[in-house]
């Protein structure tokens, strides 16, 4: 393993609380020997604990599992889940840093981070007018006044984009993986950093899509199109989409159109900042179609439950989500 790559499974460890006495002590002897990675580090912790907000989970789980007899064994969902988000950090911190140097070398901008609490939707204007809705637990950086030759952003979770029209400085939003070029247009892009994929929707203008990894495999998205890319392996799956409404997240409303439980167990855990679990995965592959405005959790899983029969507990700010025994 590369050094480089060694400090960042220790900076991933160190940011998710899962680092040893021994590999702290090397992971502070490696960073006060190289400046570069110190400064991503030094970036990203200063918002680790907004975007990852610790929640009561594992204990909790294990508990109720205990208590309530539930079959399976969910830890080792919540383990996959933790690894996911240890490998994002490396990414974040990536991303970061490239906004830091551009930042330092021109010293009339300004780095500027815009970031939606959990539960919040904030709405914000850059300085080239384009306006960005971050939906809950999303960060948007951005170098401002955009002074080179394209207008770069990053975004980490869900925003949607009113980019101001300007064919000489096309737009480009930075995900996971991925690059989105625009000139002028409308539309959503959903990357929370422990997604399986990344979805885009498009309501007007163009877009181009790009696996950053992977330059030359670009997908041209035109208007009534959503587009799904697997961070995995770097696929990209296009459908029709003439029936969505641009982002009506915006407005506190939650749709989901034949969507699996499991994702939407992401949007609610974001919205609601519970812990929710799944004790077997055919719970978790149920599909639902619904709108959902001003309800409040317990409320969503009853009136999902009219749809398909499933069981929940509530637990100590988590929630535990298995079969009806028949």
């Amino acid at each position: 393993m590369k050094e480089e790559d060694k400090i960042y499974e220790l900076i991933s460890k160190q940011l998710t609380s899962d680092i040893s006495k021994r590999e702290k002590e090397m992971l502070d002897a490696l960073l006060s020997q190289n400046t570069e990675i110190k400064s991503k580090y030094n970036i990203i912790e200063n918002y680790w604990d907004n975007y990852f907000p610790t929640v009561k989970s594992n204990m909790a789980v294990k508990k109720a599992e205990k208590k309530l007899r539930f079959p399976g064994n969910s830890e080792k969902s919540i383990n996959l889940s933790f690894l996911k988000i240890a490998v994002s950090v490396l990414l974040i911190v990536s991303f970061t840093y490239l906004s830091y140097h551009y930042f330092r070398e021109k010293p009339q901008e300004l780095l500027h981070e815009y970031y939606a609490a959990t539960g919040e939707i904030k709405e914000v204007v850059l300085s080239d007018g384009t306006k960005v809705w971050l939906n809950s637990h999303s960060l948007l950086i951005a170098s401002e006044p955009f002074v080179k030759t394209t207008r770069e952003v990053i975004l980490l979770g869900e925003g949607y984009f009113e980019v101001a029209h300007n064919p000489q400085q096309p737009f480009i939003v930075k995900t996971h993986k991925l690059e989105t070029k625009v000139l002028g247009t409308h539309f959503n892009i959903s990357a929370y950093a422990d997604d399986i994929d990344q979805t885009i929707s498009l309501y007007e203008g163009s877009i181009e899509l790009a696996g950053v990894k992977t330059m030359q495999k670009k997908v041209l998205v035109t208007p009534g199109e959503k587009v799904f890319y697997t961070n995995s392996d770097g696929e990209f799956k296009v459908i029709a989409n003439h029936l969505e409404s641009p982002a009506i997240w915006r407005d506190g409303v939650l749709r989901f159109y034949d969507e699996d439980f499991k994702s939407i167990a992401k949007f609610l855990e974001r919205k609601f900042q519970t812990k929710i679990v799944f004790t077997d995965e055919n719970v978790a592959k149920l599909h639902f179609t619904a709108n959902f405005d001003e309800e409040p959790l317990l409320k969503i899983l009853q009136l999902l439950r009219e749809a398909h029969n499933f069981e929940f507990r509530e637990y100590d700010n988590s929630i535990i989500i298995r079969s009806k025994k028949i």
